[in-house]
């Protein structure tokens, strides 16, 4: 019985010797589970500063074509709210087409802006050099008068088929209201021209963005599907411009043929302001390929009763 509680005695000292070496074998083991962590964060951090570099590549990408762009836009009383946004958004997409053109770059682009309210009130600009415009400031934009939206993009698009035949050009159109004041076109008038130009010129694109209610039911009725046009409320103003900005650079630099919104720039400017900043929208969500017009809401343009 003795020699039995002598040899549980050395048992237990043999255990407590080795659980030290045990607990040091643990030990020694999430060290190297830390080490191979911290070899993974930084193959992350490598692989996202590879991905920066390739971005900023991206940016810097010079074009590879010509490009007439167009901008038609709306100084209509109701625009008088937006006339800075508008300013920085036109600024940024001509800041975008200068570095893209810029030299040695072999390509060549113009710029060209109408200007439109009431029927009287369209003043069509000439086509001249990316190089030599001038950054607008808010004071150019005289915001009065009603709404000649299909007269102004019938001038754009009778001009874009004289002058840019066989040549990538791109016409964004930009309104926050709904047709009130044209007599030279029609909106069925306009989607026979646009319809006639996709048919002639594959290179040109033709895309509107609004942030009236009407604009989904505008673009659906020119021809226009989901990827040439974009809804946003007038707090997205900026963004819209943006995504505008980035689609040009994407046409130019040669990652698209012709001029588009992708999902990204939809979902971007199309959510909510104060949703995107509580909550980005998601890069997964589902962007329909159709319109959805919600024609009970009230378009907000200026009427000759205001």
């Amino acid at each position: 019985m003795a020699a039995t509680t002598e040899e549980q005695h050395q048992t237990q000292d043999q255990t407590q010797e080795q659980t030290p070496s045990v607990k040091d074998d643990v030990l020694a083991v999430k060290d190297d589970v830390l080490a191979v962590k911290d070899d993974v964060l930084a193959v992350k951090d490598d692989v996202l500063a590879v991905k920066d570099d390739v971005l900023a590549v991206k940016d810097d990408v010079l074009a590879v074509k010509d490009m007439h762009l167009t901008i038609v836009q709306d100084v209509s009383g109701s625009m008088e709210d937006q006339r800075r946004s508008v300013v920085t958004g036109m600024n940024e997409i001509i800041g975008e087409m200068k570095s893209r053109y810029k030299s040695p770059c072999p390509y060549n682009a113009t710029f060209r802006i109408i200007k439109f309210s009431s029927r009287n009130r369209i003043h069509v600009g000439d086509a001249i050099s990316v190089h030599d415009v001038q950054p607008m400031n808010p004071d150019d934009l005289v915001c009065d008068g009603m709404t000649a939206l299909w007269d102004a993009v019938g001038i754009a698009i009778k001009l874009m088929n004289e002058e840019s035949a066989g040549v990538p050009a791109t016409t964004y159109i930009f309104s926050d209201g709904d047709n009130n004041d044209s007599v030279r076109h029609t909106q069925s008038g306009v989607n026979e021209m646009i319809a006639e130009n996709k048919k002639k010129n594959p290179m040109h694109s033709i895309l509107f963005i609004g942030s009236d209610p009407s604009t989904r039911r505008n673009a659906s009725g020119m021809g226009l599907d989901r990827i040439h046009s974009i809804q946003h409320d007038s707090d997205n103003t900026p963004v819209a411009y943006h995504v505008c900005s980035r689609a040009l650079g994407r046409c130019i630099s040669g990652d698209t043929q012709s001029t588009e919104f992708n999902d990204d720039d939809i979902l971007l400017s199309e959510t909510p302001h104060l949703q995107r900043c509580d909550q980005p929208a998601s890069s997964d969500a589902f962007v329909s390929d159709n319109f959805e017009c919600d024609d009970s809401v009230p378009s907000r343009t200026w009427s000759s009763s205001q």
